[in-house]
C-alpha cells in the first residue's frame, strides 16, 4: 500500500475513479461518465496504527457536506477489512448512506487463494472462503453489492517473480489458471448478488514485460471459462514507468472487447501535503482525459474526507472532477469522472 492517498481505487485506501468513453478513430460508444470513490475506513486505520481520516463515517450522515460529488458518484468502494471486522452498526450505516444517495456499493476483492506453496501474504490472495464470507456478511446486513474489482490477479498471481516481503513465493500461475480460480469466485458472488458487475483492477507498469497482453489474456480466458463478460478494467498506473505505450495498447484492446477502461488517478509516493496530493491526482486525470489515445471510460480517483469545499479533502477531488468533467444531477454544468458500466 502506498502512503497518504497514493493507493487509490483499493478497498483499503482513498480512491476516486473517473470514467468516460475510450476515444477511438471512429467513436462507436456513447456512455454516461461515472465516478468511483473510496476512503480509509476505521478498521484499516486501526491496522495501520493511524486515526485519520476521523470523518470517514461522517460521509454517510444525511447532511454530510458532499452534495455535488455524491449526486454524481457511481460507486463507493469499501474494504474487505471493514466487511470482515467492522461492526454491524458501521456496515448498516454505510449501506444506508449509500442507498439514500443512490450510490452503488463496490468492493475490491482478492479472488486467488494463498497456500504454503505460494501466494500466502500476497496482495490479491486470501483464504479459500474469504469471498463467500464477504458476500454473506454484506447480504445478511442488507447490503446490495453492485461492483466487484478483482484485486490485481495478473500482477500478483502471474507476473511477479521470486518472493514477497514475507519470504513466500509468488505463484506464477498461467492466465488460464488465474481465470479458473476467478470464475469459481464469480459464481459465488453471483449466488448472493445476481446483478453484480465484476471487473479487474491491475497494474500498468513497463517494468513488467508482457503485462498488458497477460491482462487481456486473463479477461478473455475468464469470459470463455465462465460466460461472464468482465464489466471493466481499472489501471493502477506506475507513473514513474514508461506507461504511455501500455496505456494505449490496453485502451485499444479493451475498447475492441467492449470492456470499460478506467484509470486510477493518484499522486506520487513522495510525501506531499493533502492539498498537493489531491491537486496532482486531479491534474493527472485531466491530462489523461485530454489524450485521445488513452482517454478512459472510467477514472479511478485524504486524510480528511470532508468537506468538498476544502482543497485538502478527498470529497473536494470528487467535486472538482465532477464539475470539470461531467453533468451534475441538479442540472448545472459538470462533467463526471468515474467508472461506467457497459
Amino acid at each position: 500500500m502506498r502512503s497518504n492517498f497514493a493507493r487509490l481505487l483499493t478497498g483499503a485506501s482513498a480512491a476516486l475513479v473517473l470514467a468516460w468513453p475510450v476515444n477511438t478513430p471512429a467513436q462507436v460508444r456513447s456512455l454516461t461518465r461515472q465516478f468511483w470513490f473510496s476512503g480509509v475506513d476505521p478498521v484499516v486505520q486501526a491496522d495501520r496504527h493511524v486515526d485519520t481520516p476521523k470523518d470517514y463515517m461522517d460521509l454517510f450522515k444525511p447532511d454530510a457536506p458532499w452534495r455535488v460529488g455524491s449526486s454524481s458518484a457511481t460507486a463507493f468502494k469499501i474494504s474487505t477489512q471493514l466487511v470482515l471486522r467492522g461492526t454491524d452498526e458501521q456496515l448498516r450505516t454505510v449501506f444506508e448512506g449509500l442507498r439514500q444517495r443512490h450510490i452503488g456499493l463496490a468492493i475490491e476483492l482478492g479472488v486467488l487463494v494463498g497456500t504454503d506453496a505460494c501466494g500466502k501474504g500476497t496482495e490479491g490472495f486470501g483464504s479459500p472462503l474469504a469471498v463467500e464470507t464477504v458476500a454473506k456478511r454484506i447480504s445478511s446486513l442488507g447490503g446490495e453489492l453492485s461492483y466487484v474489482a478483482m484485486d490485481e490477479p495478473v500482477t500478483w498471481g502471474h507476473a511477479k517473480q521470486a518472493k514477497n516481503k514475507l519470504g513466500n513465493a509468488y505463484c506464477r500461475y498461467s492466465v488460464d489458471q488465474l481465470a479458473e480460480e476467478a470464475a469459481t469466485k464469480a459464481q459465488v458472488l453471483k449466488r448472493f448478488f445476481r446483478t453484480v458487475q465484476i471487473g479487474e483492477i491491475d497494474a500498468v507498469n513497463s517494468r513488467l514485460p508482457g503485462l498488458v497482453s497477460a491482462e487481456i489474456g486473463f479477461l478473455d480466458a475468464l469470459h470463455k471459462k465462465s460466460g461472464l463478460k468482465p464489466a471493466f478494467f481499472h489501471a493502477d498506473v506506475a507513473w514513474d514507468s514508461d506507461r504511455h505505450p501500455g496505456m494505449v495498447d490496453l485502451a485499444q484492446r479493451l475498447c475492441a472487447r467492449g470492456i470499460r477502461f478506467g484509470v486510477v488517478c493518484d499522486g506520487d509516493l513522495t510525501p506531499l501535503s493533502d492539498a498537493q496530493w489531491v491537486a496532482q491526482s486531479l491534474e493527472r486525470c485531466r491530462t489523461l482525459a485530454g489524450d485521445p489515445d488513452t482517454a478512459p471510460d472510467d477514472f479511478v480517483w485524504p486524510h480528511r474526507m470532508l468537506s468538498e469545499t476544502d482543497p485538502s479533502a478527498w470529497t473536494y477531488a470528487l467535486k472538482s472532477a465532477v464539475t470539470s468533467l461531467g453533468e451534475a444531477q441538479d442540472g448545472s454544468a459538470v462533467r463526471d469522472a468515474g467508472p461506467r458500466g457497459h
